[in-house]
């Protein structure tokens, strides 16, 4: 009688008891694959970061596309389809880092082997020249360019002359020679300027003589000069017409 009551009193216990494992293993297999999708998302970073979305193309891109599909999987809770997702993405995204690495490596041994053979051409090169340059003639017994001829300097210009303040008369003397001379105004038809200032000793503006010292006026306006040109133009004592050009002589 109790081993009955014992009996029927174990096996609704024994139901519970299987039924809390049944709902522990569910709720096991409910839990979302967070982890599963950091771990694919880093290893798909590493491989974009090593340069295998152009250097191993095909690899990389079945990782980044099993990545979005286990994610989306994840957001519509689909927790078993997006855990084999991810386990894809990270597959490829390994395979697709070691393919980058091996395109990278040999990228570089072709690149090395360009530039050694740049530099073995670069110093054939330079030994043909010295060889071609050893052989021709000395490079004295080549033509040589006859310098370009430099043109003459131009003679320095003469300094004008000093001016004087008194004129000794020499022989042959004029007021219109006088006049013209550099040292005194260099201009003929400045004679009359001398005429005024040495009336003391000329009667005749038409005769000087050797060994008379004229004063020479250096403080004049311009308008006196202009009026003792314009004199010397209308006057017929020494005819322009006649006179100019000065003999070269006293230019």
């Amino acid at each position: 009688m109790m081993l009955s009551r014992g009996h029927r009193f174990c096996s609704p216990f024994r139901s519970l008891l299987v039924a809390l494992c049944l709902t522990g293993l569910v709720s096991g297999c409910a839990v979302a694959p967070r982890e599963e999708l950091g771990g694919a998302q880093r290893i798909v970073a590493r491989a974009y970061s090593l340069g295998a979305d152009h250097l191993a193309t095909e690899h990389y891109q079945v990782a980044y596309e099993a990545l979005k599909r286990g994610e989306a999987h994840l957001n519509a809770g689909e927790y078993e389809q997006a855990r084999s997702a991810f386990a894809i993405a990270e597959h490829f995204a390994r395979v697709a880092i070691q393919a980058a690495q091996e395109e990278q490596d040999r990228l570089e041994r072709e690149f090395k082997a360009k530039e050694e053979a740049a530099e073995r051409r670069r110093q054939l090169e330079a030994r043909q020249e010295a060889s071609l340059s050893q052989d021709s003639p000395k490079s004295a017994t080549r033509p040589r360019r006859a310098p370009e001829a430099k043109p003459a300097p131009e003679p320095p210009p003469e300094p004008e002359p000093e001016k004087v303040s008194h004129y000794d008369v020499q022989e042959g003397d004029t007021l219109w020679l006088i006049a013209s001379r550099p040292e005194v105004y260099g201009d003929p038809l400045l004679w009359p300027v001398l005429y005024r200032a040495n009336r003391d000793q000329i009667k005749d503006p038409r005769r000087v003589y050797e060994g008379q010292t004229l004063e020479v006026p250096r403080n004049m306006t311009d308008a006196d000069l202009d009026e003792a040109r314009e004199q010397a133009r209308q006057s017929e004592i020494f005819p322009i017409g006649q006179l100019l050009p000065l003999p070269s002589s006293i230019k």
